[in-house]
């Protein structure tokens, strides 16, 4: 009866593996700060780039009863201490509601590529689960092996845009005519 009571087990952060570059070089020794938020929780560790600018992070999950709500979730990554940008140089920052779980999202942090000196992008994140469903938009300075699986395209999210337009003219010419046949 009151099992909701117990909890439920969310995915906080997948696990995340990447390399980090300046100007196409790796680098190395730079300190990498995954920050996750929920609501009220937050949690901060870290790691450093190896010779070859690899960095990873082991998935974390959180253990909440609050899943009957929407609640902001939030993971971002950055370079903490950076030499030349002074300070933290973020290069992902994604959020959203109640998990950061699906296989768009663990498929794309599975390999990275990060540019810090890159400008950064906005991208739009699949739903492989439920197609027409709802999913993130997120900002990188990274390129993603696994992109052309779980990022729209420039060109899909400009035939999406375009169909939206579509339908909102269908439904403008809808309502002119019914505004026309109740004048008449």
């Amino acid at each position: 009866m009151f099992d909701w009571l117990r909890g439920t087990e969310i995915q906080w952060s997948p696990e995340i593996r990447g390399i980090i570059r300046e100007n196409g070089t790796p680098v190395s020794g730079l300190k990498v700060v995954r920050e996750l938020y929920y609501e009220d929780d937050e949690f901060n560790d870290s790691t450093v780039t190896d010779n070859e600018g690899r960095f990873s992070f082991p998935r974390k999950t959180l253990r909440t009863r609050r899943v009957l709500f929407d609640y902001s979730i939030g993971l971002f990554l950055s370079v903490s201490d950076h030499p030349i940008a002074g300070g933290q140089n973020r290069f992902f920052d994604i959020r959203w509601g109640n998990q950061l779980d699906g296989k768009a999202l663990n498929l794309l942090m599975s390999d990275m590529q990060c540019e810090l000196t890159a400008e950064e992008k906005n991208f739009s994140l699949r739903n492989l689960e439920t197609p027409d469903g709802a999913a993130p938009w997120f900002g990188a300075k990274c390129t993603f092996t696994h992109a052309s699986i779980a990022v729209y395209s420039d060109e899909e999210l400009e035939e999406q845009r375009l169909e939206r337009e579509r339908e909102l003219d269908e439904q403008d010419r809808i309502l002119n005519e019914q505004n026309k046949e109740s004048k008449s």
